[in-house]
C-alpha cells in the first residue's frame, strides 16, 4: 500500500497540471462550438460534435482503468496529455465538419485518459478523511480556469474567421505544450506507480451506482449548456457565450468551497438534494427571464447547485468504495460523460423535430428534480 499523506507533494503537483490542462480544455470551450457552425451552417451539429466528444471520453474511460493498471500513473498523464495537445493542433486544419467529429473522438480519449489518471493520483496519495479537501481545490482550480479562458476564447473569435480560429486553438495548443511538459517532470520527479491498492478497471461496486444515477440526471441539462453556448447567447441578447461560463464558473469556486464544508460532516445526500434544487431554480430563470439578467443570474444559480452537488456526490463516491477508489471515481465520471452526451445527442434530435431550446430545457428541469428527489431518497448520509 502507498504510503498516504494529506495533500501530499504528488497530489499539490497533479491538481496544477490539471489546471493547465483545463485552461487549455476552456479556452476553445465556446470557440469550438462557434467553429463547428463556422465549417457546417448546421445548428443541429452542434450537439453532435459535443456529444461525439463525450460518447468518445465515456468508451474510453473503462480502457483507462486497463492503461493506468499497466503503465506508471504519471506515464498515462503525459500520453492523455500528448493527444489532447496534438487534437489541439489539427483543429485549424479541420475544413469539414467531418473532421471536425473525427478530432473530437480522438479528444475525447485524450481526456478521460488525462482525467481518470489525475482522480487516481489525487485519490491514491491522499488520506481518506482529505479526499474531500484534495477533490475541491481541483475542482476550485478547475472552475478557475473555467472562469478566465471561455469568455476570453469566445473574445478572440468575435469576428468568426479561419484566422481568428487558428489563434485561439494554437494559444490552447501552447497551454496543452506547457501541461504535458509539467507532467514530464512530475514522472521524472515521482516514484513510478504500476501496482494499485486494488484494480482500478473492471465491474463497479453496486452502491457507486447510486451517486453515479443522481449524478446522471442531474448533468444532463450541461450537455445543452455546453453544446448550444451560441444559440443561448443569441436567445439571451448576449454576443460572448463566455460571459455564462465566467459566472457559471466564479459561482462553482464558491459551490466547490460550500460543498467541501458541509461534505466534511456527511452531509452528502442533502447537499447533493439542494444542489439539484439550485440547477432546476437556475435553469428555470433561463427558460423564463431574457436578457443579460436572466442570462447572469441563471449561470451563477446553476454554476452553485452543480459545484455542491458534485462535491457531494463524488465524496459519497470516495466514502462508500471499499475496494477501489479510484475505480469509483472512473465510474462516476463516466455516468457524468455519459449525461452530457446524452444531453448533447437528445437536444440535437429534438431540434431536428422542431423543438426549441427553451422547451428542451424545460425537459432538463424535470431531470434536475429527479435527481434532487432521488439523492434525498437513497443517500441517507
Amino acid at each position: 500500500m502507498q504510503n498516504r499523506t494529506p495533500l501530499s507533494r504528488t497530489t499539490k503537483l497533479v491538481i496544477a497540471i490539471a489546471f493547465v490542462l483545463y485552461s487549455a480544455y476552456n479556452l476553445v470551450l465556446t470557440a469550438l462550438q462557434d467553429y463547428v457552425l463556422f465549417v457546417s451552417n448546421d445548428v443541429g451539429a452542434l450537439g453532435i460534435s459535443f456529444g461525439i466528444f463525450t460518447l468518445a471520453a465515456v468508451l474510453s474511460r473503462f480502457l483507462s482503468g486497463w492503461i493506468i493498471e499497466t503503465i506508471d500513473d504519471i506515464l498515462a498523464l503525459i500520453i492523455g496529455n500528448i493527444i489532447l495537445t496534438i487534437t489541439l493542433g489539427f483543429y485549424p486544419l479541420a475544413m469539414s465538419v467531418t473532421s471536425v467529429y473525427i478530432i473530437r473522438a480522438v479528444q475525447g480519449f485524450g481526456w478521460a485518459l488525462s482525467t481518470v489518471t489525475i482522480l487516481t493520483i489525487i485519490v491514491e496519495n491522499t488520506n481518506n478523511e482529505q479526499v474531500s479537501k484534495a477533490l475541491g481545490y481541483l475542482n476550485g482550480f478547475g472552475s478557475l480556469s473555467l472562469l478566465l479562458f471561455p469568455v476570453f476564447g469566445s473574445y478572440l473569435v468575435v469576428i468568426k474567421s479561419l484566422e481568428t480560429f487558428s489563434i485561439c486553438f494554437l494559444s490552447a495548443f501552447v497551454i496543452s505544450i506547457i501541461s504535458t511538459g509539467l507532467s514530464v517532470y512530475a514522472w521524472r520527479s515521482t516514484p513510478p506507480v504500476v501496482a494499485h491498492d486494488t484494480p482500478v478497471s473492471g465491474l463497479p461496486e453496486r452502491s457507486v451506482l447510486t451517486p453515479t444515477l443522481s449524478a446522471f440526471l442531474l448533468f444532463m441539462m450541461l450537455g445543452v449548456l455546453l453544446s448550444y453556448s451560441p444559440e443561448i447567447a443569441v436567445l439571451s441578447g448576449i454576443q460572448n457565450p463566455g460571459i455564462f461560463f465566467s459566472i457559471f464558473a466564479f459561482a462553482q469556486i464558491i459551490g466547490s468551497g460550500m460543498g467541501g464544508k458541509f461534505t466534511g460532516s456527511s452531509q452528502y445526500g442533502k447537499i447533493a438534494t439542494a444542489g439539484a434544487l439550485f440547477v432546476m431554480g437556475g435553469v428555470t430563470v433561463l427558460i423564463l427571464v431574457n436578457g443579460i439578467y436572466g442570462y447572469i443570474a441563471s449561470a451563477f444559480i446553476i454554476g452553485l447547485g452543480l459545484a455542491s452537488a458534485n462535491i457531494a456526490l463524488n465524496s459519497y463516491v470516495s466514502s462508500i468504495s471499499t475496494t477501489s477508489e479510484a475505480k469509483g471515481m472512473a465510474i462516476y465520471s463516466a455516468g457524468v460523460d455519459s449525461a452530457i452526451a446524452v444531453g448533447s445527442f437528445s437536444t440535437a434530435l429534438l431540434l431536428g423535430i422542431g423543438w426549441t431550446i427553451p422547451a428542451i430545457l424545460s425537459v432538463f428541469v424535470f431531470t434536475a428534480l429527479m435527481s434532487s428527489a432521488y439523492s434525498f431518497i437513497t443517500i441517507r448520509k
